[in-house]
């Protein structure tokens, strides 16, 4: 009898190896196939985001800058794209609270010409410098603002152009309370858009 206790506990002991043995090889597996499968993903375009004043100002407007910065060798379409049925680089803004984008002034596009086309393309490079206004409503006061930049672009080099993609920029706003001052920053940013 305790010969087959014995024999019993030996054969579960075995089967609990050999599951654990399995799933460990299947764990090695998942590990092994995922690191050389996950290559370091190189967007051709970064953005960054400034604005005017130090916080935004409730029941009021205060100027944003996105600024892109595009891979050397590569370029985006501009807005208006050109010619038509290009996809556009545009730029869209979310804000919980209810603060929007108004009044978008993309840069003039630069033209280049392509193989196979028998017209000019619109094209940013480089840096580029997108201008806005954030409208804040007024029952926001003192709060945070979350927001979401999205950027739109399609971006080519001299040869082809990948899928369109966006580059996405997120963080916090501070919200200033209803009769709090907002200090000017970023003077210099913003000169160029006084013209």
């Amino acid at each position: 009898m305790d010969l087959q206790r014995f024999a019993f506990a030996l054969v579960t002991c075995l089967l609990a190896l050999t599951v654990s043995a399995a799933e460990a090889v299947s764990e090695v597996r998942q590990v092994a196939q995922a690191e050389p499968a996950v290559p370091a993903k190189k967007d051709k375009v970064t953005a960054e985001a400034h604005l005017s004043v130090d916080k935004l100002p409730p029941g009021s407007e205060c100027k944003i800058l996105i600024r892109l910065s595009v891979e050397k060798g590569w370029h985006i379409n501009s807005n208006p794209a050109a010619p038509q049925g290009f996809i556009a680089t545009e730029v869209s803004f979310k804000g919980k609270q209810g603060t929007q984008l108004q009044s978008v002034k993309y840069p003039k596009g630069k033209p280049i010409k392509m193989q196979d086309l028998n017209q000019d393309i619109s094209v940013y490079d480089g840096k580029v410098d997108i201008f806005g206004v954030l409208k804040v409503p007024v029952e926001a006061a003192g709060l945070t603002e979350d927001m979401e930049i999205v950027v739109k672009y399609q971006a080519c080099d001299d040869q082809k152009c990948l899928l369109p993609t966006t580059v996405k920029l997120s963080g916090k706003l501070q919200i200033a309370k209803a009769d709090e001052p907002v200090r000017s920053v970023n003077e210099k940013l913003f000169k160029p858009q006084e013209k």
